[in-house]
């Protein structure tokens, strides 16, 4: 048998809990170590009596038995007892609380907190000032009554507990039964944060650095549509470590960013891309501070590769036909369901279109065609689908001497029902046909107003060829035109000088290189264009297993051609293209990237690193008719990463050179980029969304304007700047520059290019339709915004291309076309928000 005495002599609270305060008296702290234990004081009745206690035992001891008088008696005076105890001990309490501050210690329960439930149970009183005032009755306190209800299954050793530790109890057996929402708080608000703005999570570190090369090249005065009157070209030394210098151009980007519209202003406009023939210092000699300078590089139309006189001929070689012996064989026809050779088009201010009818090789100014579009262009009629589309790299120097002409390459099929099939190779022998048309001002002045200088738009040449039509073109991207004398102009013996050279993939599986006359140069026997026939190229590639399906410049003598068997083939041609012999060259690369025919193919042109500016660049982006796009690093071509596959075949892609990041259209026609460097490296970026599949995407060298052409008709362009700046859920802004509807009844056209920006929300871009059919009604998106791939091969617009190749001031001439055979050239320049630059 044991006493309460003596197990309340052995209770110590020494070992309480992390998180709990150590509210045990000195006593119960003590233990038995401090002194006799008072079940064994002689006095120990007598003590009990006065005790504050109520005491049990266990087993078959006299005061375990309820009926005992004993204990009636004893319990009596010992709840006398314990009344005179609790008044002494407010008493001392009192005292103590006057020596002590006002303000209670850090993490004690007072009594005031402590929950009335607790003191119900164990019958301890509420602190004096919870007591009623004196004006109050209190009814009496019966001797023997208990104010505590008796347990029902025995008394609880809990009563053994102070009260502040009781309290501490109660509030952790609280915590551990309700659920803790300070994390999911803390999660809401940071969610909450990044929701208001996206970029406060970010920073500027998210948007790209721009061209991996330590300098920029700026304009110093306004373009004027890329003519007479242009700024001068600031050379800008970024020399240094790369890091400081991306800091840098980050910084500047994410300043200026949000006072930018949808397209690009002439001042944020920045050159001149990089390919390895820019570089002309010596890498092993050249310090780190020094690589900026402006004596180790050159300007892209400084660059000569050694191909003067390379297809140049006199004006006895070249052999000229009439237009009845090219539209025989050559040229398209456009044959269309009511008999006419002409096309109809409806243009103009919306609600007030009026019809325009296109003959072959016409074009039409777009004051003419809608006097309510702001920019400069022109709209023109190649007589067929066009498919293939290239600007014509040539400097300033030499088309300032024909009024600052520019030039524009064009092929088509010879009709829309022209159906190639992959993989079938035409005929050596057939017929096709590349146009040459110029963009020229109408007269050398300025005007003195400063308003748009009007422009005109004719077709200067036709090159008859052999080989079937042409899908693809692409100019050689850097210098290989010939010096000329203008006063030589005429004369029989002079040799015309070449405008370029232009590869070309035709139907026969071939990539063909073709030497360009210069328009000015070859003789008018008319006023239609100048037919020339060229029987023979200066150069055929081909593989005899593969057909070539879409090409692109990695140098400027190296190409990289996508294959219908899924093949990557690089050539360099520089040696072929001097001996004018293509026998025994082979492709300096040749490797599997996908398992079908690859439909698009862009060059990664960038410096291998800060200390190889001269080097060999490395990376190809493909995209193929199995859905895949791939990138291919040239120095492990066995190993090309997957960065996408959807269940439609992947049409497009493009590198951008702003960001050193490819660009590709999804399963939902979206437009997304993938950033492959710097911070959040692997994330993509949602810029645009189509109706329908994406044809062709371009980007620039020079601005941030990024325009995809799809097969709904739309020609859509949006900025890098607001889609890598986007907020988080703040919808997509793009502009459609133009749109192209057909109508089936009366074999007409209409264009309508009055259309002002307008946003998307990411729901409304995908069309995702919501899983509840009952929510449908509500959720789906506009109809004017479903997504569908039935779209009318009429309204297509399959090729679209920036002006890189003539300089930073002509970057804003944007070339579009589709399968109506109705091609648009515009000059397209952003604004700044509120019309003045920061």
């Amino acid at each position: 048998m044991v006493s309460l005495r003596e197990r309340k002599a052995r209770a110590s609270y020494s070992n309480v809990a992390d998180g709990l305060e150590n509210l045990s008296s000195e006593d119960e702290q003590a233990g038995p170590s401090n002194g006799p234990s008072k079940a064994n004081s002689p006095n120990s009745e007598d003590e009990g009596d006065q005790g504050d206690d109520t005491s049990f035992s266990s087993g078959e001891s006299s005061e375990f038995k309820p009926d005992s008088p004993e204990k009636k008696a004893k319990g009596k005076d010992r709840a006398d007892g314990s009344q005179n105890g609790e008044a002494e001990d407010d008493e001392m309490d009192e005292d103590e609380d006057e020596d002590e501050d006002d303000e209670p210690d850090e993490g004690v329960i007072e009594d005031d907190d402590i929950d009335p439930s607790l003191r119900e149970m164990s019958g301890t009183p509420a602190p004096r000032n919870k007591l009623p005032t004196k004006n109050k009755k209190v009814p009496p306190i019966r001797p023997g009554v208990s104010l505590a209800a008796p347990p029902i299954h025995g008394q609880s050793e809990i009563s053994l507990l102070s009260l502040q530790h009781r309290a501490l109890i109660q509030a952790s057996s609280i915590s551990l039964t309700k659920p803790n929402t300070t994390t999911k708080n803390l999660d809401n608000e940071r969610h909450q944060a990044r929701d208001r703005d996206q970029s406060r999570v970010h920073a500027p570190s998210i948007f790209p650095s721009g061209h991996q090369v330590p300098f920029e090249t700026r304009l110093t005065a306004s373009p004027n549509n890329g003519w007479a009157g242009k700024g001068e070209i600031q050379w800008i030394d970024q020399s240094g470590p790369s890091s400081q210098r991306n800091e840098n151009r980050r910084n500047n980007d994410w300043d200026r960013h949000m006072r930018l519209t949808f397209g690009s202003p002439w001042e944020e406009w920045r050159g001149e891309g990089w390919f390895p023939e820019l570089f002309v210092g010596n890498e092993d000699e050249l310090k780190e501070k020094d690589r900026g300078k402006r004596e180790n590089w050159l300007l892209r139309d400084e660059v000569r590769l050694g191909l003067d006189d390379i297809g140049r001929w006199t004006k006895e070689e070249i052999q000229f036909l009439n237009e009845d012996e090219a539209e025989e064989s050559y040229l398209p026809t456009p044959i269309y369901s009511n008999g006419e050779s002409h096309i109809t088009c409806y243009m103009g201010p919306h609600g007030q279109q009026s019809a325009h009818t296109f003959s072959l090789f016409q074009s039409k100014s777009l004051s003419e065609t809608n006097p309510v579009v702001p920019h400069e262009g022109h709209t023109f009629f190649a007589g067929g689908p066009i498919w293939g589309m290239d600007w014509c790299p040539y400097p300033d120097s030499k088309s300032a001497d024909f009024g600052f002409e520019q030039y524009i390459a064009v092929s088509t099929l010879p009709h829309l029902d022209t159906r190639p099939h992959m993989a079938e190779k035409w005929p050596q022998s057939s017929k096709g046909s590349i146009q040459i048309w110029s963009i020229s001002p109408s007269s050398a002045d300025v005007p003195m107003d400063g308003s748009s200088q009007q422009s005109r738009m004719t077709c200067e040449m036709v090159l008859c060829v052999n080989g079937g039509p042409v899908m693809q073109l692409k100019w050689m991207p850097l210098g290989v035109w010939d010096e000329y004398d203008v006063s030589s102009i005429g004369q029989a013996e002079t040799k015309i000088p070449k405008l370029g050279i232009l590869a070309a993939i035709q139907l026969d599986g071939s990539v063909s290189f073709y030497s360009v006359p210069h328009p000015q140069f070859a003789p008018r026997i008319q006023e239609h264009p100048v037919y020339i026939k060229m029987d023979e190229p200066l150069l055929r590639l081909e593989i005899p297993d593969a057909m070539a399906m879409c090409l692109d410049w990695m140098t400027g003598t190296r190409i990289a051609v996508g294959l219908s068997n899924g093949h990557l083939a690089v050539w360099d041609i520089y040696d072929a293209l001097k001996a004018g012999n293509a026998q025994g060259i082979f492709p300096v690369l040749y490797t599997s990237v996908a398992v079908s025919a690859i439909r698009s193919i862009s060059a990664g042109r960038l410096p291998p690193s800060e200390k190889q500016l001269g080097g060999e660049p490395f990376y190809v982006l493909m995209g193929a008719y199995d859905g895949s796009t791939t990138l291919l690093d040239l120095r492990d071509p066995s190993f090309p990463i997957e960065l996408n596959k959807a269940r439609i075949p992947c049409m497009a892609v493009k590198w951008i050179a702003q960001m050193a990041s490819p660009a590709l259209c999804d399963i939902d026609y979206i437009i997304q980029i993938i950033k492959t460097r710097g911070a959040h490296s692997g994330r993509s970026h949602t810029m645009s969304s189509h109706r329908g599949q994406v044809w062709d995407m371009a980007s620039s060298d020079y601005h941030t304007m990024l325009v995809s052409a799809g097969s709904d008709g739309a020609l859509i362009m949006t900025n890098f700047n607001t889609g890598f700046f986007r907020k988080r859920k703040i919808p997509l802004a793009m502009h459609r520059l133009y749109e192209i509807d057909y109508s089936e009844i009366s074999d007409e056209y209409r264009i309508i290019d009055d259309i002002l920006p307008e946003s998307q929300t990411l729901e409304n871009a995908t069309s995702r339709r919501s899983p509840n059919i009952a929510k449908r009604a509500t959720h789906d998106p506009p109809t004017h915004l479903l997504k569908t791939a039935a779209w009318r091969p009429e309204v297509g617009i399959q090729k679209v291309t920036w002006n890189d190749g003539c300089g930073l001031a002509r970057a804003g001439w944007l070339a579009s076309g589709g399968a109506s055979g109705l091609g648009r050239v515009e000059w397209i320049e952003g604004r700044w928000r509120g019309g003045r630059a920061p």
